[in-house]
C-alpha cells in the first residue's frame, strides 16, 4: 500500500513539475506528461487494428491511450490483457499490478500468474513485487 501511496504521490509531482502552460494567439495550451499517451483519431484506429492482429506493442499503446491519456480504466482494461497476452512484458507487470491493488480486479491467483508471467521474462521489479504479494497485510488474514 505504501509502494501504491508513493507511485501517486510522485505522479502529482511530476505532473506538476513538468506540466505548464503557454500563451500563444491568445490561446493557452495545457501540457502534461500524459498527453504523449494520446493517440489521433486515426493512429487510435491504427493501433487497434494492430492490436486485434496480435501485436502487443499497438495493444499496449492504446492501453496507454486509455489509462494515462485518456483516464478511461473500464476503456483501457481489454487492450492491456491482449498486451499481456501476447507477451508484452511491461503489460503483464502492469497487469499483475492491476490484479493485486485494484479493489474491483483484486485476484491474488491472477496477480500471481502474470507478475511471474513478467519475471520470467526478464523484469526484475516483478519479483520485488511478487515478494510483497506473498507478504501477510497487516490486520487482515491473508488467504
Amino acid at each position: 500500500m505504501k509502494r501504491f501511496i508513493y507511485i501517486i504521490i510522485g505522479i502529482v509531482v511530476l505532473s506538476a513539475i513538468t506540466s505548464r502552460t503557454v500563451a500563444e494567439d491568445q490561446k493557452v495550451k495545457y501540457s502534461s506528461p500524459w498527453v504523449s499517451f494520446i493517440l489521433s483519431d486515426s493512429d487510435l484506429k491504427i493501433a487497434k487494428d494492430k492490436a486485434l492482429k496480435g501485436d502487443a506493442e499497438a495493444a499496449f499503446q492504446v492501453y496507454q491511450h486509455y489509462s494515462s491519456g485518456k483516464f478511461d480504466s473500464i476503456a483501457a482494461f481489454p487492450w492491456i490483457q491482449i498486451a499481456a497476452n501476447k507477451g508484452h512484458v511491461t503489460a503483464q507487470y502492469n497487469l499483475g499490478y492491476l490484479y493485486m491493488h485494484w479493489d474491483i480486479l483484486k485476484n491474488k491467483q491472477l496477480a500471481r500468474f502474470w507478475l511471474k508471467e513478467a519475471e520470467k521474462n526478464g523484469l526484475s521489479e516483478a519479483t520485488e513485487l511478487l515478494k510483497e504479494l506473498e507478504e501477510p497485510e497487516l490486520g487482515r488474514i491473508n488467504k
